[in-house]
């Protein structure tokens, strides 16, 4: 999950990076021409990760060979020996009125209907969306405020601007290693730090106040901290959602269905980052022109503070090693 993490947050910070620099040496048309490549290239990429025809399904029209295949009675081609036939199964085929096999739907629990909103009751992974959504609201709204602010204090261009939010995308390459420590000492820990380490962080940011090389080199020792401690948020989280899934999977067998519920996991992850580019940017521009840059960084950093607690709450600890045992699994 630690690489997962890393692409997407390197394609949120990159983006406004290559964006400035782009738009400062060949003029706006240029970022647009460049997203549209990378559209075509995403749209031509997808075309060859469709997966290939499943061999299993031959048509009833198949030849062996150059001899034709009867489904129904299939036969050896004249080339080749005789082949012993498989006989058939003693045992009998099971009933459909078997409850072990074929359950009763009255009898199924209710809730696989609707794995998202069994999955939205569960407080752990209340606490992994929270920690994904604030990763995307602060992220987004830094994007957008804080590269006005840079240009204002510091006078400088868009390739200026965008080197210095530059460093904010470095920490997002430790994501793997996040990952790790996440599974080394478990994500409660992990997720509640980046809260804790957020609060102070953005509220350092007012003291970035006027334009000289210390509070430059003050603002990226700034943004790299901030970095590192997002990178602590998403990682975590994604896995939590797995683990979600599994865990309840196996407290009440069949209650996400036949098909399970880990795609519908990472669909709720996806759209609490979804929100959060759309709440971050929005927000974030209207307090910074409603009460200023200093009161914004400032509400900031306590609500980061604040949700550290439900996570501190909710969200999983170290998880055991399954070890082996007499040719069984053992959990934790």
């Amino acid at each position: 999950m630690g690489f997962l993490g890393t692409s997407i947050a390197i394609g949120v910070l990159v983006g406004p990076v290559v964006g400035g620099v782009l738009y400062h040496n060949y003029g706006y048309l240029a970022v647009f021409i460049s997203a549209y490549a990378l559209v075509a290239l995403d749209f031509l990429l997808r075309i060859l990760m469709l997966p290939s025809p499943m061999k299993a399904n031959v048509p009833a029209d198949a030849t062996y060979g150059t001899f034709p295949v009867d489904q129904d009675n299939p036969q050896t081609p004249p080339d080749e020996p005789q082949r012993p036939t498989r006989q058939p199964s003693r045992h009998p085929p099971p009933s459909p009125t078997d409850p072990l096999l074929f359950p009763n739907p009255k009898q199924v629990s209710h809730a696989h209907r609707h794995p998202m909103l069994t999955l939205l009751t569960i407080p752990r992974m209340l606490a992994a969306i929270l920690a994904d959504f604030m990763q995307s609201v602060v992220l987004t709204g830094l994007e957008t405020v804080l590269p006005l602010r840079i240009k204002v204090l510091f006078h400088y261009n868009s390739t200026q601007v965008a080197l210095v939010f530059l460093v904010l995308t470095i920490p997002s390459f430790a994501a793997p290693a996040i990952g790790l420590l996440s599974d080394s000492i478990g994500a409660k820990i992990v997720v509640s730090l980046g809260f804790v380490a957020l609060a102070p962080l953005l509220i350092l940011l007012r003291f970035v106040n006027h334009d000289a090389p210390a509070q430059v080199a003050l603002l990226c020792c700034l943004l790299l901290l901030l970095g590192v401690a997002l990178s602590m948020l998403a990682t975590p989280a994604f896995a939590e959602a797995i683990y979600v899934v599994d865990e309840r999977e196996a407290a009440e067998v069949g209650v996400f269905g036949p098909k399970g519920a880990y795609a519908q996991a990472f669909a709720l992850m996806t759209v609490a980052y979804a929100t959060g580019s759309l709440v971050g940017p929005f927000v974030g521009g209207l307090l910074a022109e409603w009460i200023g840059w200093d009161d914004l960084t400032l509400a900031s950093g306590v609500l980061c503070g604040l949700c550290a607690l439900p996570c501190l709450y909710a969200t999983g600890g170290r998880r055991l090693p399954v070890r082996a045992s007499k040719g069984h699994s053992m959990g934790p």
